[in-house]
């Protein structure tokens, strides 16, 4: 019983002695981050609603996409619509050219009819 409780005395003195390994005497000029705590604060601010730059990034993205889509989707239309006013205007100027020519033929047969009376008269 003695060499029982001999080796427990020792065991309680190694343990008490002995302390644990300290990973700083291997750091060699190794300062200590904060990483952890960094990450800790801004997930605090998330919860806590003091991060609100994601909804200003979403909207931003949100404005400049918009924009961008309206730039290219108008510029479409102007095309389309600029081809369209283009053959509208084609036609009505055909138009307006064969309604001219018309009514200078029937002024000329006008003219050629009153020159025929007028002859008849004199």
């Amino acid at each position: 019983m003695r060499v029982l409780m001999l080796l427990a005395a020792i065991v309680a003195i190694i343990a008490s002695t002995s302390t644990a390994q300290d990973y700083q005497d291997y750091a060699d000029g190794y300062e200590q981050d904060n990483l952890y705590q960094d990450y800790a604060m801004r997930q605090q601010e998330k919860v806590e609603g003091g991060g609100g730059n994601g909804m200003v990034k979403a909207i931003g993205a949100f404005g400049i996409s918009y924009l961008i889509g309206a730039k290219v989707h108008s510029g479409r239309v102007t095309k389309k619509m600029k081809s369209k006013h283009l053959k509208d205007q084609k036609a009505l100027y055909t138009q307006y050219y064969n309604d001219v020519y018309k009514l200078e033929a029937q002024k000329a047969d006008q003219q050629a009819v009153i020159e025929q009376l007028q002859a008849a008269l004199a």
